[in-house]
């Protein structure tokens, strides 16, 4: 079905006329954060539900101006996105063509051996991958929502229990929120929230639940632009993903659309290298020192600088981080069940406010889309009873098979995550006087994260 559809509220009109239209508006799911998985969950509950019978309001105040790490977007996204909405693969498709996001062509990893292995997307069967102008790309979800979209900033959320306008549910949440470019305010009621705010969770959080952190990483990065693009220097044909494992952590490089090159390094917060980083100079010279692969791709062939006047480096988070719960309902009766657990009221997150994973994963993207295809697919089956596949749910029914797909989900990564990182050993000390590694802490890195 089209996911513009007509609303009680249309997100195009300005701030004021917002307020007076979402008077009238009673949304059955609001989801704070209008980044993948938020848009992927809307348009999964839109394209299962007959056009206009379940209300979805996604709440978002992203800068579209603001750089977000994570590019990569996988071939197998082509299958994702197509099921979201068909006008989304084609969209991507043409953007591509016209230089605003690049192709990935592969993935060269020097991880377990120094030697360089390399997969191609000609063996893949969904063939070349992306490397994304990732706030392009976000928008284009966000566009795609049309009218569910509204552009606000939380300010409150709090357990309703009676009161509301008419029409809407005596037993919910209530969401106290901004529109954007006005300070005024405006509440809205709503039976189930959906919490896509990303590693922060600052919605579940408010309401309860706790982020378990582990394996706590940091990335340092730097977005390098092209040296004179219009010069006759030779040009930067190398289209894949470069990975290369360091003594105390490991490197990530990729060519990204009008003329950057992103730079990343992670490594554990307590390392004495993470203190080096920090700094642009720093971080160069552990570039060359650290690095084969990348430092040549970087700098045999001058093709880009640092930023002018760029003193330090970027930092995010890359902590593998996990919702305590994942999701919950609370029934209107005491007991629960029947009619009761019907008209309770239920919360979820989704992406990364629910798993976040180590960016040596390169699935943050394409795991949002297809957390919020599955959550949207569980939620249309709980809110209408006609909906597109499966059989209806109760409140307690879908939160049981939210969170044991989740789990699912961890329990496969946590097993690849700690593989990956077991296989690297040649940073070991070693007593082999003819091949000298490095020194116990420095190893430690490495065993630490396995």
């Amino acid at each position: 079905m089209s996911t513009t559809h007509s609303s009680d509220y249309d997100s195009t009109c300005p701030s004021s006329d917002l307020c007076q239209h979402t008077n009238r508006f009673l949304p059955q799911v609001i989801i704070v954060g209008g980044g993948p998985a938020g848009c992927a969950t809307a348009l999964s509950i839109a394209r299962r539900t007959p056009e206009g019978s379940v209300r979805i309001l996604i709440i978002d105040d992203a800068d579209p101006s603001a750089y977000k790490i994570g590019e990569s977007l996988p071939a197998a996204a082509r299958r994702s996105l197509s099921m979201l909405d068909p006008s989304l693969l084609p969209r991507l498709t043409e953007d591509t063509s016209r230089g605003l996001h690049d192709v990935c062509t592969g993935n060269a990893s020097a991880w377990a051996s120094a030697d360089l292995h390399e997969t191609y997307s000609l063996m893949n069967p969904y063939g070349a991958g992306w490397h994304l102008d990732r706030a392009r790309f976000d928008d284009m979800l966000r566009q795609t929502c049309g009218s569910m979209l509204w552009r606000g900033k939380i300010v409150g959320v709090r357990r309703a229990d009676g009161g509301g306008v008419e029409g809407s549910p005596v037993f919910g949440w209530d969401i106290d929120a901004k529109p954007a470019g006005t300070s005024s305010m405006k509440t809205f009621r709503t039976r189930w929230l959906v919490d896509a705010t990303g590693r922060k969770a600052s919605v579940a959080q408010k309401i309860g639940a706790k982020m378990r952190k582990h394996s706590d990483l940091l990335a340092f990065y730097v977005v390098f632009d092209r040296i004179d693009p219009d010069s006759d220097r030779a040009d930067d044909n190398d289209t894949r993903t470069l990975i290369e494992a360091a003594p105390s952590g490991w490197w990530y490089s990729a060519r990204l659309p009008h003329g950057k090159r992103l730079v990343m390094y992670t490594t554990s917060p307590w390392d004495a290298t993470a203190r080096v980083a920090r700094t642009a100079a720093g971080f160069l010279d552990m570039l060359q020192s650290d690095t084969v692969h990348i430092s040549r791709s970087l700098c045999e062939m001058p093709l880009y600088e640092m930023p002018p006047g760029t003193k330090f480096t970027r930092c995010t988070t890359a902590a593998s981080s996990i919702l305590d719960p994942y999701t919950s309902w609370e029934s209107q009766g005491k007991t629960g069940g029947g009619e009761h657990d019907r008209q309770g009221r239920g919360w979820c997150a989704v992406g990364d406010a629910a798993l976040a994973f180590d960016p040596l994963s390169s699935q943050g993207i394409i795991t949002a889309l297809n957390a919020g295809a599955f959550l949207g697919s569980v939620l249309a089956r709980h809110l209408h009873p006609s909906a597109a596949e499966g059989s209806h749910l109760e409140g307690s029914e879908a939160v049981r098979e939210i969170r044991q797909a989740y789990e699912r989900v961890r329990e496969k990564y946590e097993e690849g995550r700690a593989y990956y990182y077991r296989i690297v050993r040649r940073f070991d000390v070693t007593s082999d006087s003819d091949n000298p590694q490095t020194d116990e802490g420095a190893a430690g890195f490495w065993r630490a994260q396995s």
